[in-house]
């Protein structure tokens, strides 16, 4: 949940930093920072582990200057530390950067310039992602690029999504902001002679309410008259700001449609905030800081029980397969409503988890309340929701820190909540000894690839939205997986009823040839999830099946896929992920899907009928 700030301007940019980031702390983090330039050139870093009155009480003079940046970090690579903390410098102090995102390939281009730090005797002054970047930076700097275009060279190294703010020695009269896939937005606020970024509009509304959004691969240079945009391979441009009102319902949803839309748009964001701080590479670990239960007590769990409804059943069945292949520890998903009125055989060796955006949805909590009076059992549950009735109840609490979550349809916390699941299932594999510290390194740096897997997805709107347009009178779909791609087939099907009104059945591939064949027909679409996994021949074979009864085929698989691509009527790649990771890789695509119908067919999509956030009653 990394925050952003920066401001140039006529004032003293220390506080007005520091208030910045002060209304950005809902997003969480575990270290602060600012860095302050002045007219001189000379660059002020101040940074501290904790909360930001750690590094308020650190601060024993308000460094002068005009100019900054300032940043809330949570640890991924590296633990919670000053040196670790936001801004990074560039081995020549001249240039200095802070960064939302993950830098995926930041171990090639550390060994890349590590040579070069040696010869000038110098060497890697934290264990962050980020440190490359201004490293990259001051050298393409050092070969004659102006800084805009040494931002965009290195920017075209990283691997992942990045947003970044950046200032440099020799021009303390200016400011860098720029963005790259999804790793969270970047305003720019114009004031009077001054300027302002912030990761989210609030921190900038004190200041002004005109605004611009800084776009996917763009490149501002910020002074105090204004900003010049820079994109690649077109003129720069002076964007002309936009006025928000300060309507909170306008300024939460911004410039999109809907609010499911911008959810969906965030997931690359949300799963980072979920993600950040949790899965550490340097040691390897996962929730290492804010999980109640201890190793000792993981090690006696002997079976792992994950409950939910809705979305949330289905994150709980794909998390059964992580447990199972991750920890190696015997693990099966219920409906909580139906586990409240069986007669289910459970003890006090059993872990139950309970997966609930709000924290507060009724069959859920029942379900809690019956293992804590019948069992005892330790109990974890996974919300969205810090303080809500379910972490009231449960021994211990993963919060998904996805942000508010306004779309009826949950699309951002469904991805938190895969992400939480997989970081539980790594965390009991190591306790349990299924995972030795190699293979956590591994499954962890996995789980740092998957904010890009839906970025990707993300990507293919367009190709959703012209699909979509030939099925708005379709009244059902069958939507058929196998394996851990099963519930996303579920998950594909229950947006369609949500939002689109379609009659949708999320199906085992397997499972079709006993029932659900018989319906096929030319006006029944059938979605099919193919990605090349191990089962990929045999949802081949029912597809082959689906076509003879000439039952139209939208395909979902794997980038570059000729052979499904000539199978199916509609071919849909997605990037290609290992066989445990291929639910986020397809998760946005099918939401995609759903989205565009229920546009095409002018319906309710925020609030479609008959439906509540939170289900509160029986």
């Amino acid at each position: 949940m990394c925050g952003i700030v920066g401001y140039v301007g006529h004032q003293s940019a220390g506080p007005i930093l520091l208030e910045g980031l002060h209304r950005l702390e809902y997003r969480g983090y575990d270290s602060s920072g600012i860095a302050v330039l002045d007219r001189d050139g000379a660059i002020a870093v101040l940074k501290r582990q904790g909360k930001l009155r750690d590094l308020e009480a650190a601060i024993d003079v308000m460094p002068a200057g005009g100019a900054g940046i300032g940043h809330t970090r949570w640890a991924t690579h590296g633990v919670p530390s000053d040196r670790n903390a936001h801004p990074h410098a560039s081995s020549s102090g001249d240039v200095v950067v802070v960064q939302n995102g993950i830098v995926e390939n930041y171990r090639s281009l550390k060994v890349e310039l590590e040579s070069s730090l040696l010869d000038r005797g110098q060497g890697w002054l934290s264990e962050t992602d980020t440190e490359v970047i201004p490293e990259l930076i001051a050298r393409e700097l050092d070969r004659g690029c102006s800084f805009v275009e040494a931002l965009r060279a290195a920017l075209g190294r990283l691997q992942g999504a990045n947003a970044v703010a950046a200032f440099h020695r020799a021009d303390p009269s200016r400011i860098y902001a720029a963005r790259k896939g999804s790793a969270g937005g970047i305003v720019i606020g114009y004031g009077d002679g001054e300027m302002f970024i912030a990761s989210d509009l609030p921190a900038l509304l004190p200041h002004t309410t005109a605004v611009y959004h800084l776009e996917d691969g763009e490149i501002a240079t910020i002074d105090a008259e204004g900003a010049v945009v820079d994109r690649a391979n077109q003129p720069p441009l002076r964007p002309q700001p936009q006025r928000v009102e300060l309507d909170p319902v306008a300024i939460a949803r911004g410039p999109y449609r809907h609010f499911m839309l911008k959810e969906m748009y965030e997931q690359p964001r949300a799963l980072s905030d979920t993600i950040r701080g949790r899965a550490r590479l340097d040691p390897p670990s996962a929730l290492a800081d804010e999980f109640n239960l201890t190793d000792n007590q993981l090690r006696s769990v002997e079976r792992v029980l994950v409950i939910g409804m809705g979305t949330s059943l289905h994150a709980a069945m794909i998390g059964r397969w992580w447990l199972e292949r991750i920890a190696g520890i015997p693990a099966d998903f219920d409906n909580a409503s139906e586990f409240r009125f069986r007669a289910p055989v459970i003890g006090s060796s059993t872990l139950v988890v309970s997966v609930t955006q709000s924290g507060e949805t009724i069959d859920t909590l029942g379900a809690m309340d019956q293992v804590r009076e019948r069992w005892g059992a330790p109990q974890v549950v996974i919300t969205n929701v810090d303080g809500s009735e379910a972490t009231r109840k449960a021994d211990a609490s993963i919060l998904l820190r996805c942000g508010p979550e306004v779309g009826v349809a949950s699309t951002k916390t469904f991805v938190g909540s895969l992400a939480a699941l997989y970081l539980l299932a790594c965390r009991i594999g190591r306790a349990r000894g299924a995972l030795d510290e190699t293979e956590l390194t591994e499954s962890l740096e996995h789980l740092l690839t998957v904010p890009s897997l839906v970025e990707r997805g993300l990507q293919l709107s367009e190709q959703c939205s012209e699909i979509a347009k030939s099925y708005t009178s379709a009244a059902n779909f069958l939507v058929l997986g196998r394996g851990i791609e099963h519930p996303i087939a579920m998950e594909a099907a229950l947006k369609c009823k949500e939002i689109s009104y379609v009659h949708a059945e999320g199906y085992a591939a397997g499972e079709m040839k006993h029932g659900p064949i018989a319906l096929l027909d030319q006006k029944f679409p059938v979605i099919a999830l193919a990605t090349r996994g191990p089962l990929f021949d045999k949802m081949m074979s029912a597809i082959q099946q689906v076509s003879a009864r000439q039952a139209p085929v939208i395909a979902i698989g794997d980038e570059g896929d000729t052979e499904l691509a000539e199978l199916a009527d509609h071919y849909l790649g997605v990037p290609h992920a290992t066989d445990l990771l291929t639910p986020f890789a397809l998760t946005p695509v099918v939401q995609l899907l759903a989205y565009h119908i229920a546009l095409a067919r002018g319906l309710d999509i925020d609030q479609p009928r008959n439906l509540a956030k939170t289900v509160t009653v029986e």
